[in-house]
């Protein structure tokens, strides 16, 4: 059973079809980055997996239940949306104080959490106060205080810099590589997605569009070739059954892998001095999937 599985979710407002029949499974002890454009319906995704919206059809669940079935949704869900739910008055500690209290979780949780996200020092002070990064790591703090195995993130990294995100990444990394959380983070930073996510789900205008391993998305579908002599090359590679593309002194070469490529070149007599598997970044994959390029 997945951590996490949506099925054919499909969701309306109005004549509006934010999500169109989206289906997808994130596992325990992986990071899945859940990107598109905005309006694409990612946000309608996971409130609908958290119980915030309801769903025209198709189901979405969390250990196998939706959310509203469990029993303790924060001892198996951390989930974090938006980062300006707080009252201005409370300082750090007494927000997570309250979440324990609704949830009848220790409190001692407390101290834990705010050491976790970097917030112990100022854990006195009035939210009112904080930059919208604090607020960012204030909220992943709640998350962590039931201790879950599911993580939900929307834009995670907003509001963070340079020193937050590099934070951020051993965090995430650290909730799935080592403690076997399943996570799933939206983001509109796809450098920074591709840094630290295992698989991606990209989707456009409410429908999926690519879903796989990050390394499966990213690998580029042509061979990238130097020769001293394109001109000998690319007739021969084109009768190969090759298809070629010239541009600042590189062959980018579709239709043949790389043993048919250097049988061709040998058979030809030509010499070649690079062959490798192009690969493409996931914002250039992504703006091609989303129509955005």
């Amino acid at each position: 059973m997945s951590a996490i599985e949506i099925q054919n979710l499909s969701k309306s407002f109005g004549p509006v079809r934010a999500v169109d029949g989206v289906s997808f499974t994130v596992e325990a002890g992986t990071i899945t980055g859940y990107l598109g454009p905005n309006g694409a319906g990612k946000t309608t995704t996971l409130r609908s997996l958290l119980g915030l919206v309801t769903a025209d059809s198709g189901t979405a669940r969390v250990n196998g239940r939706r959310y509203r079935d469990l029993a303790r949704p924060l001892a198996e869900v951390g989930a974090v949306l938006e980062a300006t739910n707080f009252h201005p008055g409370r300082t750090a500690r007494n927000h997570l104080r309250v979440l324990c209290r609704a949830a009848r979780l220790p409190a001692e949780r407390v101290t834990a959490a705010l050491e976790q996200v970097g917030l112990a020092d100022v854990a006195d002070r009035r939210v009112l106060t904080f930059s919208l990064g604090m607020r960012q790591r204030l909220a992943l703090a709640g998350a962590l205080l039931g201790h879950p195995s599911v993580f939900i993130l929307d834009e995670p990294a907003n509001g963070l810099d340079p020193a937050g995100i590099q934070w951020l990444r051993g965090f995430l990394s650290h909730l799935a590589h080592e403690r076997g959380a399943a996570v799933l983070i939206s983001s509109h930073v796809l450098a920074e997605v591709e840094q630290v996510v295992d698989n991606v789900v990209i989707i456009a205008k409410g429908r999926l569009v690519r879903q796989g391993s990050l390394a499966d998305v990213v690998a580029g579908n042509a061979m990238r070739v130097r020769t001293p002599d394109p001109g000998g090359l690319v007739p021969a590679l084109e009768r190969g059954g090759g298809t070629v593309e010239q541009a600042d002194g590189v062959l980018r070469v579709r239709g043949l892998d790389g043993e048919g490529i250097g049988r061709i070149a040998l058979e030809a007599g030509i010499v070649v001095s690079e062959l490798a598997k192009e690969r493409s970044d996931l914002q250039r994959v992504f703006l091609e999937l989303t129509g955005e390029a």
